[in-house]
Order: C-alpha cells, then sequence, then structure tokens
C-alpha cells in the first residue's frame, strides 16, 4: 500500500474518532501554518547537507558524514511518536527495507523527542534503521524546517496525547516540518521532499537516487 493512501486511512479514522470542533481547530491550525509558506526556508536540492552527530536509540552517537563515508543517506526527519502520519511513515520505512527495496543502513530518522522516546518507537515497531534525537531542533533548524507550535492549538495536542514538553523534554513547543532528503557521498542534496502538511511526504516509491 503506498503511503497516501495509509494516510487516508489515518484521516477517515480521526474523523470518526475526534470531535468536529477538534477537527475544525486542526484543520485551520493547518491552513495558518501553510500560509506561511515554511517549505521556503529549507535547503533544496544542491546544497550540501550540513553534518551533525546525534544520539541513536542506545545513546550513542552518529555522525551523518561518517555514514556518507560507505553510502548515501535517506535522510527523514519526524515529528514524534504522537502523530500517526509520522509512525505510519516510518512503518513505510521499514517496510520497504523488508521488501529489499531500500537498505535498512542508508535511512536516518530524526525527531526532537528524547532518546527514550525514540527508543520505544524503535521497539514497538520492530525498526531496524537509526533514529536519532535532535535536542532542541537544533539540526532542523540547519535544514530550515523549524516552526513554533502556536499557543492556541498547545493545549488542544495535548489533550489528544501529544504534550510536547513531555515527548520533547523542553517548552519551546518548536517542530520540525516534516521532510525526507537524499545526501549522496560528496555531502549533496539529491533529492527533497519538504511539505509543511503533516499529511503530505514522500513515498519511497517517489524517491529519486540520482
Amino acid at each position: 500500500m503506498k503511503l497516501n493512501e495509509k494516510f487516508k486511512h489515518i484521516q477517515e479514522e480521526m474523523a470518526q474518532q475526534l470531535p468536529r470542533d477538534i477537527l475544525n481547530i486542526f484543520g485551520k491550525s493547518l491552513q495558518e501554518l501553510l500560509a506561511q509558506k515554511l517549505e521556503t526556508n529549507a535547503l533544496k536540492v544542491g546544497d550540501i547537507a550540513p553534518d551533525f552527530t546525534l544520539l541513536d536509540t542506545n545513546g550513542l552517537p552518529v555522525s551523518l558524514y561518517d555514514v556518507l563515508k560507505d553510502h548515501l543517506v535517506i535522510l527523514s526527519f519526524f515529528r514524534g511518536n504522537w502523530c500517526p502520519f509520522c509512525i505510519a511513515e516510518l512503518r513505510h520505512y521499514q517496510e520497504a527495507i523488508n521488501n529489499d527495496k531500500i537498505n535498512s543502513s542508508t535511512v536516518i530518522a530524526v525527531s526532537p523527542q528524547t532518546v527514550n522516546y525514540n527508543s520505544q518507537v524503535s521497539k514497538q515497531n520492530d525498526l531496524q534503521f537509526k533514529i536519532l534525537c535532535d535536542q532542541g531542533n537544533k539540526i532542523a533548524e540547519k535544514y530550515g524546517l523549524v516552526f513554533v507550535l502556536p499557543e492556541n492549538v498547545r493545549d488542544l495536542y495535548k489533550s489528544v496525547g501529544a504534550d510536547l514538553e513531555i515527548f520533547n523534554n523542553d517548552n519551546t513547543y518548536k517542530l520540525p516540518i516534516p521532510a525526507t532528503y537524499v545526501i549522496d557521498q560528496n555531502k549533496k542534496i539529491i533529492f527533497a521532499s519538504v511539505d509543511a502538511n503533516y499529511m503530505e511526504r514522500a513515498d519511497v516509491c517517489d524517491i529519486q537516487f540520482k
């Protein structure tokens, strides 16, 4: 099943489970976010990907440029365990790995949540690729992906289980725009998919590796 089909199912489930007023607030918040055209600030194809060293689910440091010495990297920025679209995307990568469409060693997923929460999502979904902790969204900022969740929806997020202060262990309410990059061994971005609409993301089948 393609990723957009999975997302469609999630939207249908949310429409059935959440009250109409909450859905309306989420919809308005998303439209306000899209109006900011945040994607224009993000790194693009042809840019050099900034290096970083972040902790994996075992608390061990992983360097992008070190990984690039051996092969290209699919770099994915996701919001957190609390986002059903993010979970579907992570599972989508694992399915592609299981089906030999991509290699687990090439995938790096990055989120602002703590190592503990990254470890949880990895174990619960049997993910075989690297998931790294970008505390404070410092790396996401270098890639031009960060925005601040508006105050008027923070309590609403908490009410549906997305308490960002707990998941991210900070009170900045910063989140990354979901983004997928392919970075070649010359450290250059050769594919970029960035969309402030968290319900729109690159399918593995659509990723270009040249």
